[in-house]
């Protein structure tokens, strides 16, 4: 019998977590009502009023050092009320020292003091609470390397998040940690997707995809795809179909090496139908999102700044849209190279992380792009979550 159940119910070193929902909190709720958009960096989370556009105070993150970019993800819990970042903490050097007195000067003195006294490099789990728009305390996991994934089951019981080849299981209502889920050395985990009910996790991996039983703790052989990982590091390189029925991955591929979208039918973890961007000098996809509707895919190019839609049946790419060069005025200052992009609830909206400090709303139906929302530095994978 497996230690670990995601659905509901999960073992760590066999020991049961109950999964009651968390506390109420008391006083008046500081989360703005509605979709908020949650956009995280090296050290900070940047809430987004998807309503209005208006971004609100950062969150200070309790973390030290200098994490690398790109190398950073957040995922939020149902309701709306829990978000999740996985992260690297205590990379130590000066700018420990520099990011502990800032914690310090926004009341968060005692979390970054036991942040500063980590060994370097440790993977965390933080969970932040939405409605006091506060970090609780790291939560240490094992495995080393990247933290580039992370995602919440549909009943919001368990964080799944990746630390180099390792996927760790984490507890929401007593944030312990499960016994993770082994890849093996060299299978470094780029990103991850739950189908919809939340029975099996694809992990895109460095040779692959994986998917995982997570009614049994089990990794299922290889998907080899063909494909390289592009070279920006992104949570959401893999995206499931509504119905469960399909898989999608992008990467790099060919004589060329150009941008590649491969889908694989989740029943048997087979190859179906692929498409290619070189019509469109595409080089370095970065994410993918499948619409509501399940008939069409977007895809988000890093090399050339654009957004290329295609059918989910033939995935043959149109001409694509490209995001408008910004001005470098202040709250919109920074290099253009969008990162990630995700789809907003029961709309047609995506959000494009893009250029490192902005995000930028993209209508899915109009092809036509909103100005951008100044975020925290060093952006790199944003969440979005309704509450109620």
């Amino acid at each position: 019998m497996a230690c670990f159940l995601a659905l509901g119910v999960l073992l760590g070193g066999c020991t049961i977590f109950s999964s009651p929902a968390p506390p109420p909190v008391a006083g008046p709720p500081l989360a703005p009502p509605g979709a908020v958009g949650y956009v995280v960096c090296p050290t900070q989370v940047s809430p987004v009023q998807l309503s209005t556009g208006l971004a609100e105070p950062p969150i200070d993150l309790p973390v030290t050092g200098s994490p690398t970019l790109g190398n950073t993800a957040i995922a939020t819990a149902p309701g709306g009320k829990w978000a999740y970042v996985v992260a690297t903490d205590g990379t130590g050097g000066a700018g420990a020292a520099k990011q502990a007195g800032a914690a310090k000067q926004a009341g968060a003195a005692s979390a970054a003091g036991r942040s500063a006294g980590r060994s370097a490099g440790r993977s965390v789990v933080i969970p932040v609470d939405l409605i006091t728009q506060e970090p609780g305390r790291p939560v240490d996991i094992p495995g080393g390397g990247g933290t580039r994934a992370i995602v919440v089951t549909p009943n919001g019981a368990t964080v799944l998040a990746a630390s180099g080849t390792e996927i760790v299981p984490v507890s929401t209502s007593t944030l312990r940690v499960g016994r993770p889920i082994q890849l093996g050395s060299h299978h470094q985990i780029y990103g991850m997707a739950l189908n919809p009910s939340g029975s099996v996790l694809y992990v895109l991996a460095s040779d692959g995809v994986y998917p995982v039983d997570l009614s049994r703790d089990v990794a299922g052989p290889v998907i080899a795809t063909g494909l390289t990982i592009s070279s920006v590091d992104g949570p959401h390189g893999i995206a499931v179909s509504p119905d469960g029925a399909t898989v999608y991955v992008i990467g790099q591929g060919g004589t060329n090496f150009g941008g590649r979208i491969q889908s694989i039918d989740a029943a048997t973890g087979t190859l179906g139908p692929s498409g290619n961007f070189d019509a469109y000098g595409i080089a370095a996809p970065a994410a993918v999102v499948v619409g509501h509707s399940g008939h069409d895919l977007f895809v988000l190019d890093a090399a050339n700044n654009w957004i290329t839609e295609a059918p989910a049946t033939t995935l043959v790419p149109a001409p694509p849209y490209r995001i408008p060069a910004r001005s470098g005025t202040a709250g919109d200052a920074g290099v253009q190279h969008p990162t990630d992009m995700v789809l907003a609830p029961g709309g047609t909206t995506a959000y494009v992380v893009d250029g490192f400090d902005a995000l930028v709303p993209f209508d899915t139906t109009n092809h036509a792009y909103g100005a951008p929302i100044g975020v925290c530095s060093g952006a790199s994978s944003m969440a979005i979550g309704v509450t109620r």
